[in-house]
Protein backbone atom coordinates (compact mmCIF):
# COMPACT_ATOMS: atom_id res chain seq x y z
CA UNK A 1 0.00 0.00 0.00
CA UNK A 2 1.78 3.13 -1.30
CA UNK A 3 1.87 6.02 1.28
CA UNK A 4 1.29 9.35 0.35
CA UNK A 5 3.17 12.25 1.72
CA UNK A 6 6.05 10.32 3.13
CA UNK A 7 9.58 11.62 2.43
CA UNK A 8 11.79 7.96 2.39
CA UNK A 9 15.01 7.86 2.44
CA UNK A 10 17.61 5.30 0.66
CA UNK A 11 17.44 2.71 3.60
CA UNK A 12 13.48 2.84 2.91
CA UNK A 13 13.29 2.01 -0.74
CA UNK A 14 13.31 -1.41 -2.15
CA UNK A 15 12.58 -3.11 -5.65
CA UNK A 16 8.77 -4.18 -6.11
CA UNK A 17 8.12 -1.21 -3.14
CA UNK A 18 5.13 1.37 -4.49
CA UNK A 19 4.64 4.72 -3.97
CA UNK A 20 2.29 7.28 -5.34
CA UNK A 21 4.46 10.71 -5.71
CA UNK A 22 7.81 10.39 -7.22
CA UNK A 23 8.38 13.83 -4.69
CA UNK A 24 8.54 11.27 -1.64
CA UNK A 25 12.06 10.98 -3.23
CA UNK A 26 13.02 14.30 -2.94
CA UNK A 27 15.23 13.58 -0.15
CA UNK A 28 17.43 11.17 -1.77
CA UNK A 29 20.42 12.59 -3.46
CA UNK A 30 22.99 10.99 -5.91
CA UNK A 31 21.05 7.53 -6.54
CA UNK A 32 19.41 6.62 -9.32
CA UNK A 33 16.02 5.47 -9.10
CA UNK A 34 13.86 3.91 -11.83
CA UNK A 35 9.66 4.26 -10.98
CA UNK A 36 7.76 2.23 -13.50
CA UNK A 37 3.76 3.96 -13.81
CA UNK A 38 1.67 0.66 -12.73
CA UNK A 39 -1.20 0.30 -14.70
CA UNK A 40 -4.70 1.07 -14.45
CA UNK A 41 -3.58 3.25 -11.42
CA UNK A 42 -1.62 6.53 -10.18
CA UNK A 43 0.86 4.47 -7.98
CA UNK A 44 5.11 3.93 -9.36
CA UNK A 45 6.42 0.84 -8.60
CA UNK A 46 10.61 0.94 -7.82
CA UNK A 47 12.51 -1.32 -9.93
CA UNK A 48 15.62 -0.13 -9.85
CA UNK A 49 17.64 1.83 -7.31
CA UNK A 50 22.04 2.34 -8.20
CA UNK A 51 24.38 5.04 -7.80
CA UNK A 52 24.74 4.00 -11.99
CA UNK A 53 22.46 3.25 -14.64
CA UNK A 54 23.34 -0.19 -16.52
CA UNK A 55 22.26 -2.93 -18.46
CA UNK A 56 19.37 -3.92 -16.00
CA UNK A 57 18.08 -0.45 -16.31
CA UNK A 58 17.92 -0.46 -19.61
CA UNK A 59 15.88 -3.12 -20.35
CA UNK A 60 13.50 -1.82 -18.20
CA UNK A 61 12.95 0.82 -21.20
CA UNK A 62 13.55 -1.79 -23.92
CA UNK A 63 10.15 -3.62 -22.25
CA UNK A 64 8.00 -0.76 -23.48
CA UNK A 65 7.35 0.41 -19.69
CA UNK A 66 6.24 3.90 -18.52
CA UNK A 67 9.72 4.65 -16.63
CA UNK A 68 9.91 7.54 -14.77
CA UNK A 69 13.44 8.40 -14.02
CA UNK A 70 14.58 10.03 -10.27
CA UNK A 71 17.99 11.72 -9.72
CA UNK A 72 18.52 14.39 -7.56
CA UNK A 73 21.95 15.84 -7.52
CA UNK A 74 23.44 16.37 -4.36
CA UNK A 75 25.57 19.30 -6.12
CA UNK A 76 22.64 21.51 -6.47
CA UNK A 77 22.47 21.54 -2.78
CA UNK A 78 25.45 23.56 -2.27
CA UNK A 79 23.60 26.83 -4.82
CA UNK A 80 27.01 26.75 -6.84
CA UNK A 81 26.56 26.06 -10.31
CA UNK A 82 28.63 23.42 -11.85
CA UNK A 83 29.55 23.59 -15.15
CA UNK A 84 30.95 19.99 -16.89
CA UNK A 85 33.36 20.68 -19.51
Amino acid sequence: MPSTGIKFKIEDLYIGMEISDKNQLSDIYDTWILLVKSKNTENYTVQFIGKETNAESDKLFAQGNVVCPVYNDSLELEGDIYYEE
